[in-house]
C-alpha cells in the first residue's frame, strides 16, 4: 500500500480543519463584527456550493458519460443521489438529536431557530389552556391565536399574593406548574377557599373586557409558574381586529352579568375549538427576540452536556468534509491533476465563524478555556484521522461494484454537506448579518472557488 495519498488526505484535512482554534481563539479573546462573520459564512458556503456541484456531482456526471443523451453507466448517477439522500436523511436525524441535547447552541441561526420551536411549543400548549377558557372559548380561534405572542412567563413563590380581592384586574393568567389557591372574604373577615387550580388552569379573565375589581384573591401555595396577558396586548389586539372588537363587546355584555361565576365549556366544545386554534397557529409567524435567545443561553449554557453536545455538533458537520476531502485526494491522484483547492478553502474559511460563535458560548457557560482549546484541538485530530482513512480506504481505479459503493458514499458525505449549507452556514450568515451581503459574499465565495479551479 502506498502511503502517501493517505498522508495527503490528512494534511489537507488538517489544513481545513486548523481553521476551528483559530475561530475559537478569536471568538475568545476578540470580537469579531457580526457583519465580518456573517461575510465568512457567506464566503464559505459559496466556495462550497462550488465544490460540492461542480467537483463532486460533476465528477459523477462525466464519470458517468457527458451528461446527456449519451449517458454510459447511469447507474453511477443512481448510486451518487441514492448515497446523497440517505446522507441528507442521516445528517437530519443526527443533528435533531445533537440540537435536542443542545447541540443548537454551536450557531446563533441554529439557536434562534430553537428557540423559535420551543416557542410555537409553548403557545401549542397555551391554547390548549385557552380552550377551556369559556370567555376566550367563545372567541372565534383564528382571532384568539393573534394572542398568543403577547403571552409572557411569570413565576410567583409560595406564599406569595398574585392578586387580591377588590384590586383593578389588569391581566389573565394561564398556570403551568405549581398551585394556586382562590379564596374570597367572609362576612368576619376570614378567607373562605374556594378552588385550587393546577397546571392548564386559567384566573382573571374577566379582566380582559371589564374594569371591575377583582372578586376573589389568588395566592401561590407552592412555586407557580404561569403565562400571563395583559389587557392592553388583548386591546392592542383588538383595535387591529374588527371581528375581535364585535365578539369582545358581546362577551362583556353576556358574562360580566355574574363575575362570580367561573364558565365551564363542555369538553367536546373544547377539543373542538383547541383544533381550529392550532390549525391557524401556523399562520402566525413566531417572533425571537435577543431576550428569548439570551434566556435560553442562560438556561442551557451552564449545563456540562451543553459543550459535549456543541462538539459533537461540530464533529457531526466536520466529518463528511475529511471524508470528501480523502476522496477528493485519491480522485486527483487517478487523473493525474492537482488537487482542487475550492473544497478546502470554503471548508477553511466556514469554519472560523462556526467555532468563533461556539467557543464563545462554551465560555460563557462556564467552560475554562484550556478545556475549550483541547475540545477544538480534538476536532482538528478527528479531522485527520478521517483525512487520512478516506484516502487510504476508497481505491484510486475502483471497478464494479466498488465503484458504485464508492461513488454512493461520495454522494453520502456530499448530501450532508448541502444540509450543512442549506441549515446552518447560510442561515447564520442572515443570522449574523443579513440583508444583500449574504448574497453577494456567496457569489463571491462561489466566484473565488472557479477562479482557484481555473488557476490551477
Amino acid at each position: 500500500m502506498h502511503w502517501d495519498l493517505p498522508f495527503k488526505g490528512m494534511f489537507w484535512a488538517l489544513v481545513a480543519a486548523s481553521s476551528l482554534p483559530v475561530g475559537a481563539a478569536l471568538g475568545l479573546w476578540t470580537r469579531p463584527s457580526r457583519r465580518l462573520t456573517s461575510a465568512l459564512m457567506a464566503f464559505g458556503g459559496g466556495a462550497l456550493l462550488f465544490a460540492l456541484t461542480l467537483e463532486l456531482f460533476g465528477h459523477a456526471l462525466h464519470a458517468a458519460g457527458d451528461g446527456g443523451p449519451g449517458i454510459e453507466d447511469p447507474w453511477i448517477l443512481v448510486a451518487t443521489m441514492a448515497g446523497a439522500v440517505v446522507g441528507g436523511v442521516l445528517f437530519e436525524v443526527l443533528n435533531k438529536r445533537l440540537n435536542a441535547k443542545g447541540g443548537f447552541m454551536r450557531q446563533g441561526a441554529l439557536l434562534r431557530k430553537h428557540v423559535a420551536k420551543e416557542k410555537r411549543k409553548q403557545a401549542a400548549s397555551l391554547l390548549k389552556s385557552l380552550s377551556k377558557v369559556g370567555l376566550l372559548q367563545s372567541l372565534p380561534a383564528e382571532e384568539v391565536i393573534q394572542l398568543v405572542p403577547h403571552v409572557r412567563r411569570a413565576v410567583f413563590e409560595p406564599g406569595q399574593r398574585i392578586f387580591a380581592e377588590g384590586e383593578t384586574g389588569d391581566r389573565l393568567y394561564f398556570v403551568i406548574e405549581g398551585k394556586v389557591a382562590i379564596t374570597r372574604a367572609g362576612s368576619d373577615g376570614s378567607a373562605i377557599a374556594v378552588a385550587t387550580l393546577g397546571p392548564a388552569d386559567t384566573f382573571g379573565e374577566i379582566a380582559l373586557v371589564s374594569n371591575q375589581p377583582r372578586t376573589a384573591t389568588a395566592t401561590a401555595e407552592t412555586t407557580v409558574e404561569v403565562w400571563e396577558l395583559l389587557r392592553e396586548d388583548f386591546e392592542a389586539c383588538l383595535r387591529s381586529s374588527p371581528a375581535l372588537q364585535a365578539a369582545a363587546r358581546r362577551l362583556a355584555r353576556e358574562r360580566i352579568q355574574d363575575l362570580s361565576r367561573r364558565d365551564g365549556v363542555a369538553p367536546d366544545e373544547a377539543r373542538a375549538w383547541e383544533r381550529e386554534a392550532l390549525r391557524n397557529l401556523d399562520r402566525v409567524a413566531v417572533q425571537t427576540t435577543d431576550q428569548d435567545v439570551r434566556e435560553e443561553l442562560q438556561r442551557h449554557g451552564h449545563q456540562a452536556s451543553a459543550g459535549r453536545a456543541i462538539w459533537l455538533g461540530a464533529l457531526l458537520d466536520g466529518i463528511p468534509e475529511s471524508i470528501i476531502i480523502g476522496m477528493l485526494v485519491v480522485a486527483a491522484s487517478t487523473q493525474k491533476v492537482s488537487l482542487g483547492l475550492a473544497f478546502i478553502l470554503g471548508v477553511f474559511v466556514s469554519n472560523l465563524p462556526e467555532s468563533m460563535s461556539s467557543a464563545a458560548t462554551m465560555r460563557m457557560g462556564g467552560m475554562s478555556v484550556r478545556s475549550i482549546a483541547g475540545l477544538w484541538l480534538s476536532l482538528v485530530a478527528v479531522a485527520a484521522v478521517f483525512g487520512f482513512a478516506s484516502a487510504a480506504v476508497f481505491p484510486p481505479c475502483p471497478e464494479g461494484w466498488v465503484e458504485y459503493a464508492v461513488f454512493a458514499i461520495e454522494g453520502l458525505g456530499s448530501g450532508a454537506m448541502l444540509c450543512v449549507i442549506a441549515e446552518a452556514m447560510l442561515p447564520e450568515a442572515f443570522e449574523q448579518g443579513g440583508g444583500s451581503m449574504v448574497g453577494l459574499a456567496t457569489l463571491a465565495g462561489f466566484l473565488v472557488a472557479l477562479s482557484v479551479k481555473l488557476l490551477q
